[in-house]
């Protein structure tokens, strides 16, 4: 698991394949091959981002395409599109965007293409 603390800023793109959790500012596109990607409350993202289990807590401004999950908590703030077989938006989070539900293998092939 990797964690990026709450002082740290990244400029530029992040691939992983291993659970990653957010607490600082990153400024460009996530891609996690494997693993879980949580955005903590403080944390701020901006950049589209494309994993398979995606929680989001804070803010994050892109579009977020999941093959699996995405949720939305009560602290999260998101801009964007959201592309998901199920997403969860808790009461409280914000939200602003388009919502798209496909299935996991069309998901798949997006994110692929992306």
């Amino acid at each position: 698991m990797t964690t990026i603390g709450p002082s740290l800023v990244i400029t530029g793109d992040i691939t992983s394949q291993e659970d990653v959790t957010i607490h600082g500012h990153v400024n460009g596109h996530i891609r996690m091959r494997e693993g879980s990607l949580v955005v903590a409350p403080k944390a701020h993202v901006d950049g589209d981002v494309h994993g398979t289990r995606i929680t989001i807590h804070g803010t994050l401004v892109g579009n977020v395409t999941s093959t699996e999950r995405i949720e939305l908590t009560q602290t999260a703030d998101v801009r964007g599109t959201l592309t998901a077989p199920a997403i969860l938006v808790q009461d409280g989070a914000l939200f602003n965007g388009r919502v798209e539900m496909h299935r996991s293998a069309t998901i798949a092939e997006v994110a692929r293409a992306s």
